[in-house]
């Protein structure tokens, strides 16, 4: 591998200068490009050994093209936009940063439930028409409802603890998660099928893989109190979002909060123009506090890489990898 001029590409939307001189301390160039795959981003990681990326999908052509690439830091927890088994023939580590914007996307979870319950965009939209219609917006309160959360990681139980002091009566369902976990998060463990029946909002927390792609589709959505929530701040996969049309139309959910879809931004406008959905555009985990956490820790990750020792959030695992060749 040659390593004359080290480079290290940061193709996100966030970063920043701290961020940039935790790499230039180790003797390697920083390029920060656009948040997209395009032809300068093509150009500028086919030299690089590590790449920082947000949101585009990195693929094995991208990684093919990059014969000195050693890692791909994600910033965030979700890595399902990067292909793990092209990185795993070719030697190349991803990693994640788990844990740095818990707080940040149980709020903003939190946050969506509480606009869709209680109607607030729609009744800031009415005013600012010029409307005063009040008898439209009728909320529902949550104290006393139950909140069912799938996945029950960091922002799963950050979410529970959330519902149980207001007053909700918490019901998680995780296939890794220890009776105790449960109990110090205040959620009562059960079955999906009972979380999904029993909900008045169901929220999901669930990385995106093969076993949880559209893990909520039409048998689920049949399952769900006519007068539920949906909320999915997580990965647009998760949800069959035909099925979830279906269900808004027909009256078998009551509404649905969505900050992730499949395709960003989404060429399919339905649901974002559907009156029982509330749409943001992946804003969970933008906060300040979360994106200079993010930056640094995808930098860390980085650091380690270069340095020839593997970094502590690597989520695959390469044959023969290139950071200890």
């Amino acid at each position: 591998m040659n390593r004359g001029k080290r480079k290290a590409i940061i193709a996100a939307l966030s970063w920043n200068q701290d961020q940039v001189k935790l790499i230039e301390n180790i003797g390697v160039t920083v390029k920060v490009i656009p948040d997209r795959v395009d032809a300068l981003f093509r150009e500028e990681v086919r030299d690089a050994e590590a790449l920082i990326v947000g949101l585009p999908p990195i693929g094995r052509q991208t990684m093919e093209n990059a014969p000195n690439l050693m890692i791909i830091a994600c910033q965030g927890v979700g890595f399902s936009h990067v292909d793990l088994e092209a990185a795993n023939q070719l030697g190349i580590l991803v990693t994640n940063t788990p844990g740095v914007n818990s707080d940040t996307m149980a709020e903003y979870t939190l946050g969506l439930i509480l606009a869709i319950v209680r109607r607030i965009p729609h009744g800031w939209v009415e005013m600012v028409k010029g409307g005063w219609d009040r008898s439209k917006y009728v909320g529902t309160e949550l104290r006393g409802k139950r909140l069912s959360v799938l996945g029950f990681g960091q922002i799963g139980r950050r979410v529970s603890k959330m519902g149980a002091a207001l007053g909700m009566k918490v019901l998680a369902w995780s296939r890794t998660i220890s009776e105790k976990d449960f109990a110090d998060a205040g959620a009562q463990p059960v079955s999906k099928d009972q979380a999904i029946s029993q909900a008045d909002i169901l929220s999901l927390h669930l990385t995106l893989n093969k076993e949880t792609r559209n893990i909520i589709s039409s048998p689920e959505l049949a399952m769900m109190k006519p007068t539920a929530f949906l909320i999915n701040t997580a990965r647009g996969g998760l949800v069959d979002n035909e099925a979830l049309l279906r269900a808004l139309d027909s009256g078998a959910l009551a509404g649905a909060a969505i900050d992730v879809f499949e395709q960003e931004p989404p060429a399919d406008r339905r649901l974002i123009e559907h009156p029982r959905v509330l749409t943001t555009p992946h804003l969970g985990a933008l906060t300040e506090e979360a994106r200079y956490r993010m930056c640094i820790a995808a930098a860390e990750q980085v650091v380690h890489a270069l340095r020839a020792e593997k970094p502590p959030y690597t989520v695959n695992n390469p044959q023969n990898p290139r950071y200890l060749q």
